[in-house]
């Protein structure tokens, strides 16, 4: 079973790490389509339910190669918890064990990782996540960043790749902050909010965070 390592980021937000992509994508893929998916969101679902859905949709099952981000509410955790997603895989009880006794709410991001070595782009785009959902103050700066921005391209192409509608302001954001835009022209349109997205990441604590990974990960290097 791999190992996870489970590490306080941010207030109430901690990263849990496993060095195999493999491992980690397995590890949250039923807590993450709970929360997000846009077939089985909030819904009772088996893995191979959805590894035949996904594959129907792709025309293969690509997941556990696509995926190297996780990030997750602490209300995810509740069905499995109680016993609604049994029988659990050995590493969805080792992620629940990690949080056995944590005060609610708090939020779960996950990156590939081994305690030393993360990857800062993915750290950087799942801690966007995260003050997303625990911070007010951010959530009010990022939504007032981007209002009247047309954004429908981005969105579409966000479902495409599996979102629901739910999570899709959030995933917005976290693209226009971390990702490289497909089209030159999006790179263009998009520079000047995404470097007041930076700012606003930055007001709120996000840089700091993901410098003192990143440092301690030079560190101890």
């Amino acid at each position: 079973m791999p190992k996870l390592r489970k590490r306080q980021v941010l207030e109430r937000v901690f990263l849990v790490e496993s060095v195999r992509q493999y491992d980690l994508a397995s590890t949250f893929l039923r807590f993450q389509e709970h929360y997000e998916s846009p077939r089985f969101r909030r819904r009772v679902f088996t893995l191979e339910q959805f590894m035949d859905w996904s594959a129907g949709q792709r025309g293969d099952f690509t997941y556990y190669r696509d995926w190297a981000g996780f990030n997750i509410p602490s209300w995810v955790l509740e069905p499995f918890r109680a016993g609604m997603f049994d029988p659990l895989l050995d590493k969805e009880r080792a992620l629940l064990d990690l949080f056995e006794g944590e005060t609610e709410p708090f939020y779960v991001i996950g990156a590939v990782g081994d305690g030393v070595h993360v990857d800062r782009a993915t750290l950087e785009h799942e801690l966007a996540h995260a003050l997303y959902t625990t911070r007010d103050a951010y959530r009010r700066a990022v939504r007032a960043c981007l209002r009247g921005l047309d954004t429908d391209g981005l969105e579409r192409d966000l479902l495409a790749l599996g979102y629901c509608r739910q999570v899709l302001k959030d995933e917005v954001h976290a693209y226009l902050l971390t990702e490289k835009l497909r089209s030159k022209r999006d790179q263009l349109r998009f520079a000047p909010v995404r470097t007041r997205l930076k700012s606003i990441f930055r007001e709120h604590g996000g840089a700091a965070a993901l410098q003192r990974v990143v440092h301690r990960a030079r560190r101890l290097g």
